[in-house]
Order: structure tokens, then C-alpha cells, then sequence
């Protein structure tokens, strides 16, 4: 009987003790796995409007005739990685770079194209007025985009257009972005905390890319267009008081949206929407509808100059 007794308490001991060293060893992925499930809060905001003021103004362009655009490319970036950072999660199985990643130094070539060109990067809302008709915008006019809110938008593209003067827009999924700032690890899969979003803000104008509506369903549709209607309003809204109340655009996760959501974005006051579908923008261009080119690993400068009108 003691023996047996013996037994049990050594067995609970070394059980115990084997659990604790587990827990001690892996505590700093299973904090971080919590911290990276855990959701922004529906009704917290991310106290940006002050330092986004700056997109709500709008230029005046005094141009000539011929100076004017007729049309305006919009670019779509995810992620923007250094080639040394790539890491094997970033490579499909044939070797080729996933396709929602540009190496840092091929954007640094594509940006300083457009410097070299004396491109202006237009606002969303300079964007709005003249699909409108109510603003004329130079030639060399664009529109850069980068959707989800990956942190490597704040570490890599971030100085880039800062140091070219260039702004964009940045398509946040609200629920993803953390509270609580972690050290950046290139490569890896993690989105922007309010920390970053406070440190870009003056290059990056932050709208909405959905609250938690970034997933797909069972059969492969977006959850905007196969989740109910009240479901979907719900889950936009609250990326609305994430981003202050901000609603001058959205972006539709992987470009899904049917009749329904289109009349939900205005009925929810957006002033502008956005999908994947390639091609320009010009006078008149469905306002909800807004037509995106994606910018891929593979895309050479030479692509790059025929995307964007030069040849």
C-alpha cells in the first residue's frame, strides 16, 4: 500500500514538474498565440483623427488643358519584405514567392520610378472628386493601396514613401491590429499594432478592410458575401468606431461583394469602395466599384512602367 502511495506521488511530482518546464519553455509562444487571437475591442477606437487630418484636405491643381489626367491607375500592395527576410512559409511549393509579397527592393525601384517621373499619389478623397468630375488631377497622377495591415507595412514600406514623399492608403482588417506593440520580426505573419499605426499615420490614411471578416466559408466564399446581411453591417460597424468613424473608403476581402453589400457600404456612409479587379479609374467610374492593379513578386520595372502608363 505504501509502496503503491510511493508511487503515485512520485509520478504526480514528475508530472508536475515535466508540465511546468513545458509551460516555462513554450511561454512565450503561447502568450504570443493569446495576444495574436485576441481581438481589437468592438467599441474602442484607435484614437487616430487628429493625426489624419491631413487626408481630409484637398489640393488644388492648376493645370492646363493637356496637363490634366483622364485616367488614374490604382495600385494594390500586401506585403512588402526584404529578400533576406523571406521566410519558407513565404514560398509556394514550386519555389515561387507567395503572391501578396514584393521584395523591398523591387518597391524601392518602383517608387523611385515614380519620383523620377514626378508622380503624384493622390488621397482617396482627391480619388472621390475627381471620379466625380469636381477636381482635375495631373497626368502623372496614382493611387498606392495596401490591404490587410501586415506590420511589415510600418517597417518596410513605411521610409520608403516617407523618403519619396508619397502617401497611401491602408486597408486594415480593425480586429487584427494589437494593443499591445511587439518587436517586429520580418518575415513572419504579423499585423500592425496602434503603436504603428500612430508612427505612419502621417504617410498612411487607414480605412476598412472588414472588423474580423477576413475568412472564407466552408465552400470557399468571403464571409461578406456568406454571412447574413445583419451579420455583415455588424461586423463593418465596428470597424467604423475602430477607425474613429472614419468612412471615406472600403475594401472588399478578397475583392468579394455582391448588389447587397454594395448597398450596405452606402447605407452605411462609406464614400467609396474598392475591389481587385484590374483596370484604370477615370470620370465616372463606379464610385463603388473602384477597379485595383495588383502589384506581384514577379512584376518586372518594365511591367511595372506598362501598369502605370508609361509605355
Amino acid at each position: 500500500m505504501k509502496k503503491e502511495l510511493l508511487i503515485n506521488l512520485l509520478f504526480t511530482f514528475v508530472f508536475f514538474f515535466s508540465f511546468t518546464m513545458l509551460i516555462t519553455f513554450f511561454a512565450d509562444d503561447v502568450t504570443e498565440a493569446l495576444q495574436y487571437n485576441d481581438l481589437f475591442p468592438k467599441d474602442e477606437n484607435f484614437e487616430l483623427a487628429s493625426c489624419q487630418q491631413w487626408t481630409r484636405d484637398v489640393r488644388s491643381f492648376p493645370l492646363k488643358d493637356y496637363e490634366k489626367a483622364k485616367s488614374v491607375p490604382v495600385l494594390m500592395y500586401h506585403r512588402i519584405i526584404d529578400e533576406k527576410d523571406l521566410d519558407e512559409n513565404l514560398y509556394e511549393e514550386d519555389g515561387s514567392i507567395v503572391s501578396t509579397v514584393v521584395l523591398k527592393e523591387n518597391f524601392t525601384e518602383q517608387m523611385k520610378l515614380l519620383k523620377r517621373e514626378e508622380y503624384t499619389t493622390l488621397t482617396l478623397r482627391e480619388l472621390e472628386l475627381f471620379i466625380n468630375g469636381k477636381l482635375d488631377v495631373p497626368k502623372n497622377s496614382i493611387v498606392l493601396t495596401f490591404d490587410d495591415g501586415f506590420k511589415d507595412n510600418a517597417y518596410e514600406a513605411y521610409p520608403v514613401l516617407k523618403e519619396n514623399d508619397f502617401t497611401a492608403a491602408s486597408f486594415v482588417i480593425t480586429g487584427s491590429i494589437t494593443k499591445n506593440e511587439k518587436d517586429y520580426k520580418p518575415g513572419t505573419f504579423q499585423y500592425l499594432s496602434v503603436h504603428d499605426l500612430k508612427n505612419s499615420c502621417d504617410v498612411f490614411e487607414f480605412e476598412s478592410h472588414t472588423y474580423n471578416f477576413h475568412q472564407r466559408m466552408k465552400d470557399g466564399t468571403p464571409f461578406l458575401i456568406g454571412k447574413t446581411d445583419k451579420d455583415a453591417e455588424a461586423d463593418i460597424r465596428a470597424s467604423i468606431v475602430n477607425l474613429d468613424g472614419s468612412k471615406q473608403a472600403f475594401a472588399s476581402p478578397y475583392g468579394g461583394f455582391d448588389d447587397g453589400n454594395i448597398q450596405l457600404f452606402k447605407d452605411l456612409g462609406f464614400n467609396m469602395a474598392f475591389t481587385v479587379v484590374p483596370g484604370d479609374v477615370s470620370r465616372g467610374t463606379n464610385i463603388y466599384e473602384i477597379p485595383r492593379k495588383e502589384i506581384k513578386p514577379e512584376t518586372t520595372i518594365e511591367e511595372y512602367k506598362q501598369i502605370i502608363g508609361l509605355q
